[in-house]
Formats: structure tokens, C-alpha cells, sequence
């Protein structure tokens, strides 16, 4: 039997990236399900092995991002060394540290993609530079550098405009730019940028993608101090069969059990707390159960008691190296104490979000 030349799988591989660089999950899945056979009777090629390795992780980035499947397994990726072409040489560090940024290994996630940044500029693909700067622009958003965060994420939105048929990646984009205005206070222009968001996704008929703008005006309204909206977007989100059955479910129902425990709802946000604690059973998610038994301690544990439980959450979370969410649940942590006169336990939980901060900042000090 003849084998597939190499050449012909290389095609199909590289029509197979232009639908994951456009987020097109539907054609993407679809393609993946083509090449497994074409690879099994493919002429031995490393080089198209390699490229398929890759392509393989960066398709599973792209349907955590676009559809919240949890990727369950990753073999180790090779570069195919000092052989290897510039392309896929910058593929490996790119989709690597996109990988790292999925496991929120931030620091590792900033090697990689240092590494790639350099490479970059042996590849001339305006839509390679977009996604440099989309990925770059996140990163620097999850570790609080807002500043920087914007600059790469205008560079990409002025590329993807550029494109047609990237108005997904659009929508990734605004999300960055809603996201970091919200922490920076700026939240009439973080609503602009999650209202073009919703357009751009309706017109695209993104309904998941829909979803998870939703999410993010029940973040922005958090942040505003809005709770009851947040919460109303929240119980969209959760009632929509799709999105709940997402691994971004546990993002939505942390912050529902947080907006409905300020709120005084004690009892619902104790049923979606039993709730999140069956469904995270046996998934090894030990930084969303740190995250929401320290929401329990403090809103419905005995208060003795709950100060251990939240101190040894706190480290776990420490560990994790997820130091915004040490910061964030410290400063909650120590105003619920400190308005219950609690005054000693507060300093303590003030002073844990000192030290978050001061590790976020050595962070800074690597990019």
C-alpha cells in the first residue's frame, strides 16, 4: 500500500492551524478527526510529526478557551532540537507557554514565552504577531500588570481588525481589555469593551462565547460593588447546560457563592458551595476548594476554627503560586474580620496580602 507523502499531511495540518488561530472550534474538531488516519499511513516524516504534536496541544488550548474543555492529559513536547525549522521552533515555545498559562505556571509561562519572542521575528505572519501579543497581553493581565497588559492587547486588536474572519480572537481581545480596566477602576470603559464583546459574538453566533461575556459582567459587576447583578448574570450562566458543564463552571460558581455570601444569602450560597464541592470530587482542583472553603470559613465557619481554615487555604494557594487570588481573599478575609472587631485576625490576613503583592512584584521583575 502507498504510503501519504508527507507534504500533502503538512497542508492538511497547516488548514488544521488556520482554524485554530481563527478559534474555529467546529472546523478544528473536525479536521483533528481527519488527520489521525492520514498520519497512520503518512511516509515517515519527524519534522510533520513534530508540527502535529504541537498543533495537537495548541487545538486543546483553543477548545479550554472557546469551549472550557479541561485538558486531561499532555504528553511531554519535543522541538525537534538544533534540526528543527524557525516555524515550528516558535511553535514550541509559544504553544508551551500557553500551556504553562492553562496550568498557571506563570513564572515558567514567562520563559517560554521570552523565548518565543525572539523567534518571532524569523516568522513574517502578521496573524502570528496578533497572537503574540493576545497570549503576551493575558499573561501580563493574570499577574496584575495591567499597564503592559493593555499595550499588548491593543497591538493585537489593531492586527485582528486588520482580518475578517478573526472577529473570535476579537472577542478574546476585548475580554483582556474589559478584564484589566476593571481592575484598574475603569469601569465605564471595561463595559464598552465587554458590550462590543457581546455584538462582535452574536454576530459571529458564538452562543458559549456569549456565555462567558456574561461571566465577565458578573466579574465587572462584582467589582463595581453591584452584587445582585452579578449574580443575575451568574445564574444565566449556570442555567445555560453548555457553560455549567464547563470547566469554566467553577470560576462562575466561586464568584456566585462570594457575591451571594455578602449579600447575607447564606443559605443558596451554602447549596452552591455542598454543590461545587461534590462536582470538584476526584478532579484534583485543589485551588478552587481552597478558594471557596476560605468563602465558607469566613461568611458561615465557627470563628476560631475558621481562621485555620482560611490560614491553611491561604497556603495552599501560596503554593499554587496564585498569588492575586492570596491578595484578593486576604483583603476580604481581613475586612469580614475586621468588621466583626476582630482586629488581630485582621492584621494577620492584611499582612498575607502584603506578601501576595510582594511576590506578584518579584514576578514583575522577570518580564
Amino acid at each position: 500500500m502507498n504510503k501519504i507523502a508527507s507534504e500533502e499531511v503538512a497542508n492538511t495540518l497547516n488548514t488544521w492551524y488556520r482554524a485554530i488561530r481563527r478559534n474555529d472550534t467546529e472546523q478544528s474538531i473536525r479536521l483533528f478527526e481527519e488527520i489521525g488516519p492520514l498520519l497512520a499511513e503518512m511516509e515517515e516524516d519527524q519534522e510533520v510529526l513534530i508540527y502535529y504534536s504541537l498543533l495537537e496541544l495548541r487545538h486543546k488550548i483553543m477548545l479550554y478557551d472557546t469551549r472550557g474543555k479541561k485538558i486531561e492529559h499532555q504528553e511531554e513536547l519535543t522541538n525537534g532540537g538544533s534540526t528543527a525549522s524557525d516555524i515550528t521552533s516558535y511553535y514550541y515555545y509559544l504553544f508551551s507557554g500557553a500551556y504553562e498559562v492553562y496550568k498557571k505556571n506563570y513564572e515558567q509561562a514567562i520563559s517560554f514565552y521570552k523565548i518565543a519572542e525572539k523567534k518571532l521575528a524569523n516568522v513574517h505572519d502578521e496573524i502570528e504577531v496578533a497572537q503574540f501579543h493576545d497570549k503576551f497581553g493575558k499573561l501580563y493581565y493574570y499577574m496584575g500588570q495591567n499597564l503592559v497588559s493593555l499595550n499588548h492587547t491593543r497591538r493585537a486588536i489593531e492586527i485582528f481588525k486588520s482580518y475578517a474572519d478573526h472577529n473570535i480572537n476579537l472577542v478574546s481581545t476585548y475580554i483582556t481589555m474589559a478584564g484589566n480596566y476593571t481592575e484598574m477602576g475603569k469601569y465605564k470603559e471595561a463595559e464598552e469593551y465587554l458590550t462590543e464583546a457581546i455584538k462582535t459574538a452574536r454576530d459571529a453566533g458564538d452562543h458559549f462565547k456569549e456565555m462567558q461575556l456574561f461571566h465577565n459582567f458578573g466579574l465587572l459587576y462584582s467589582a463595581m460593588d453591584r452584587p445582585e447583578e452579578s449574580i443575575r448574570f451568574l445564574e444565566t450562566v449556570l442555567a445555560d447546560q453548555a457553560y455549567a458543564a464547563s470547566d469554566y463552571y467553577f470560576n462562575a460558581v466561586f464568584l456566585m457563592i462570594k457575591e451571594l455570601f455578602e449579600i447575607g444569602e447564606h443559605d443558596r450560597a451554602a447549596a452552591f458551595y455542598k454543590e461545587g464541592k461534590e462536582r470538584a470530587k476526584g478532579m484534583q482542583n485543589e485551588i478552587f476548594d481552597a478558594k471557596i472553603d476560605i468563602l465558607y470559613a469566613i461568611y458561615a465557619g465557627d470563628d476560631e476554627k475558621a481562621v485555620n481554615d482560611c490560614k491553611e487555604s491561604l497556603e495552599v494557594l501560596f503554593r499554587s503560586k496564585q498569588y492575586d487570588s492570596v491578595r484578593e481573599l486576604s483583603l476580604l478575609t481581613a475586612n469580614v474580620y475586621r468588621q466583626k472587631s476582630l482586629y488581630k485576625e485582621a492584621a494577620y490576613f492584611f499582612l498575607e496580602a502584603i506578601k501576595a503583592e510582594e511576590k506578584m512584584k518579584k514576578m514583575e521583575g522577570m518580564s
